[in-house]
């Protein structure tokens, strides 16, 4: 947490006191030397929490004289102050509060792990006033002596830049370090190969590409009657990507008529056969209910998609078109 307060005192002698009970720095306690500090997440709070659930200015603590007041400002998860959400409250020694998910309390410690919450005033000489205590270049809160004079370490405040960078600076070296002794161990398991080893694998690389050039000659992938074969699995293709299905069936029929054993012609050719059935079912279906309902213009248009997708074949389906249009152009003609 960073203590950066603003300073005032609550009262002569006094000491106010928050103990950090859960997150990072459980068990520290904060002395507050201002009339009104802030806590939340971003850089600028007297109290920075490094809490997930702690809005950027999540709340505020102010010394009202005669008493502390907490406010919520305005935060997405609220504060607790013994368990009640709240949104302001004045806070009492012995007073629980929750910030996000970290739970501080008010008034006296229970550990000896004291920290001023702003740097101290230096005491003046008589007829001279006060003068503040200068920054150290790290910028870390100032330790508080307990009434026993009890002499703690200084914290050290992580979010200063300083302190970061001399951080970061020794893990890079550590690391270097340790790279330093591994890297001569790798490369002595690097060997540079000679001439002769790089003609022995210049001709293992031509004898394999040899022999796969003698497979696809035993396939007759190479062939004249193979290339043209598959030129017309390829048209056949595109028409069944569009959904030209009689025209894909036609492409890849030829294609198996030169090579037989095309995988990918029989494959598609197949597919092909069957996403026609499906239409042609589903358009005779289409047809037969309209001829039901007396739809007849309807129908004559489903029963002559039906006649385009057999073609020339005469199916059963075919057939059936064939009847309806013929009784079709008689009822019309009747007029019944």
């Amino acid at each position: 947490m960073s203590t950066q307060l603003a300073q005032a005192q609550r009262a002569q002698n006094s000491e106010v006191l928050i103990t950090v009970l859960s997150g990072p720095e459980s068990g520290v306690v904060y002395k507050l030397l201002n009339n009104q500090i802030t806590l939340g997440r971003a850089q600028d709070n007297d109290i920075v929490l490094q809490d997930p659930k702690a809005s950027r200015h999540h709340a505020k603590i102010e010394n009202q004289g005669a008493k502390f007041v907490i406010t919520d400002l305005g935060s997405q998860n609220g504060i607790m102050v013994n368990n009640q959400i709240v949104t302001h409250s004045d806070l009492k020694p012995g007073d629980l509060f929750m910030v996000g998910s970290t739970q501080m309390k008010f008034g006296p410690p229970q550990s000896m792990a004291l920290v001023n919450a702003a740097p101290p005033v230096l005491q003046a000489k008589p007829g001279l006033p006060a003068t503040p205590r200068p920054k150290s270049p790290l910028a870390s809160p100032q330790p508080w002596s307990s009434p026993s004079s009890l002499s703690l370490p200084k914290k050290i405040n992580l979010q200063d830049k300083t302190t970061r960078n001399f951080i970061v600076g020794g893990v890079i070296i550590a690391v270097l370090v340790v790279l330093s002794q591994v890297g001569p161990t790798r490369r002595q398991g690097i060997s540079i190969k000679d001439d002769a080893a790089l003609q022995e694998e210049i001709d293992q690389t031509i004898e394999s590409n040899e022999k796969k050039q003698e497979e696809i000659s035993k396939k007759g992938l190479d062939t004249q009657q193979y290339l043209e074969a598959n030129a017309f699995y390829m048209r056949g293709f595109r028409e069944y990507r569009e959904g030209n299905f009689p025209r894909s069936i036609q492409n890849f029929e030829a294609a198996l008529a030169l090579y037989p054993s095309h995988p990918l012609a029989k494959r598609y050719l197949e597919r092909s056969r069957l996403k026609l059935n499906e239409l042609i079912t589903a358009a005779l279906e289409r047809g037969e209910r309209a001829f039901q309902l007396q739809q007849y213009n309807k129908a004559k248009s489903e029963y002559k998609m039906v006649l385009f997708l057999t073609g020339d074949q005469k199916s059963k389906s075919g057939q059936l078109a064939e009847k309806r249009l013929e009784a079709i152009r008689l009822i019309q003609a009747t007029g019944r």
